[in-house]
């Protein structure tokens, strides 16, 4: 890996930087071609791409939120200059000061830049990328490319597109060397004990289990300062005294009536295997498919896209800081010791600390960023029509599309969602909201994406 990062920082040295000229001039060459008249299309086959690699190699909701991000970085800067007035996120995204140089004066296809771009960018994003998976990315970029020259293109339109395109990705790529990932993939941190005076600490669910990514907030945040600025209220005192608070918020996990409409709420927010894949999967599908359901153009989709991996990316940095700065046990081994030793959650509980809850983090987040695009508007989410389900109640079941009569509405649902389950306090959802919006808020305000 390190010389792999040498080999790229050699590159990369070769390459202009510095930011570009105004590109809203009439007679801007690269502006012959107007990325607002491409389909939204080209953006959702690779980040259709993404979900099903995130899939394939089983990853937690911290990497496939970190994947989601660079995706929409990706998809942005790839772009952008054929956008009048648009801008590169260099400067706005932290430690991406440089990005690929655009010469204005040359002509460029939009769709061959995406996919010359992730076609280079996409090795670096999955652990353990494999053969079959590299050829998946080619195909699909070859694909693209090949529709794009079908109408009428010119050779040197394809090789100004296919140079900006790599070099956008290896910019990229750059930054995922050095944000940090690399220095923790391969530790494995002595992480505390739980023991008689220590009562609260997170404890496996089954035997061997070992909690996930415990240094995963140590990683550079894309729009947010660092995964501690939203940092909220800490948990309730643990106590198992009856009518504490805490006490009392694992109480009403024990007592959720499993109805019908309740357990359409759990599963439908269950980001397991063979389904979304992690929450940031799901949330991306809600912006494809918001999208999709507006025919949007390449333009506003990498606009979204970019937004929504930012949020996503960093609302799962901002989490995981609380999760291992409080270290909580889960619903799961309370109520068993101090309720019920019989009790077994709706869903299953995933290998990590309970508080904030990550669904409620990402649920307050990216109804903020993405009401600013579309509104905060009714929708159908499609998202896990006819996955299945098993869960510690049963199955499987094939899920349906579920309605909502907001995209804000469908995040408050989300937090809900992990109370019925049985997987989180109702503090950890409550905060987690709080800090989601915190998080939202900030990308809002501090990423601009016209002059």
């Amino acid at each position: 890996m390190k010389n792999l990062y040498l080999l790229l920082a050699a590159v990369l040295l070769l390459l202009p930087f510095g930011c570009n000229d105004n590109n809203s001039g009439p007679d801007i060459k690269a502006l012959q071609h107007r990325t607002a008249d491409y389909s939204g299309d080209l953006a959702h086959s690779w980040m259709e791409l993404g979900y099903q690699m995130i899939q394939d190699n089983q990853l937690y909701g911290p990497h496939a939120a970190r994947i989601m991000g660079y995706l929409g970085l990706c998809t942005w800067e790839s772009v952008y200059p054929g956008i009048p007035n648009a801008i590169s996120m260099e400067g706005q995204i932290n430690d991406y000061a440089d990005a690929a140089y655009v010469d204005l004066d040359k002509e460029y296809d939009w769709g061959i830049v995406l996919c010359s771009a992730m076609r280079t960018l996409y090795p670096f994003l999955v652990d353990n990328f494999t053969a079959a998976q590299r050829s998946q990315v080619n195909v699909l970029a070859d694909q693209q490319e090949v529709a794009m020259m079908e109408k009428g293109i010119s050779p040197q339109t394809r090789v100004n597109s296919i140079d900006l395109g790599n070099r956008i990705g290896l910019r990229i790529a750059a930054r995922t060397q050095r944000d940090g990932r690399d220095v923790i993939q391969n530790i494995v941190p002595v992480t505390p004990l739980r023991d008689a005076d220590h009562k609260w600490y997170w404890a496996p669910n089954t035997p061997g289990q070992t909690p996930v990514e415990p240094l995963w907030s140590t990683i550079r945040t894309f729009a947010i300062d660092n995964a501690q600025m939203c940092e909220v209220e800490p948990p309730f005192n643990y106590s198992e005294t009856p009518g504490s608070n805490f006490y009392q918020d694992a109480l009403e996990v024990y007592n959720i009536e499993r109805t019908p409409q309740n357990k359409a709420i759990a599963y439908h927010w269950e980001n397991g295997p063979n389904r979304t894949c992690s929450p940031a999967c799901h949330w991306v599908s809600i912006t494809q498919q918001l999208l999709e359901g507006q025919n949007a153009n390449l333009a506003l989709t990498a606009k979204a896209y970019c937004m929504a991996g930012i949020t996503a990316a960093d609302a799962f940095s901002a989490c995981w800081y609380m999760k291992y700065k409080y270290f909580l046990l889960r619903p799961i081994t309370y109520i068993r010791e101090v309720i019920d030793p019989n009790w077994t959650p709706l869903v299953n509980t995933p290998p990590y600390p309970d508080y904030t809850s990550g669904s409620a983090t990402i649920g307050g987040a990216m109804p903020v960023v993405l009401a600013s695009v579309f509104g905060d508007i009714p929708f159908v989410d499609r998202s896990q029509l006819g996955s299945p389900l098993f869960t510690p109640d049963g199955g499987p079941f094939v899920l349906p599309e579920r309605s909502f009569t907001s995209i804000t509405k469908a995040g408050e649902e989300q937090a809900l969602s992990r109370i019925i389950g049985g997987v989180h306090f109702r503090r950890a959802c409550e905060q987690g909201l709080v800090a989601g919006k915190c998080i939202g808020n900030s990308v809002l305000s501090r990423l601009r994406f016209e002059q």
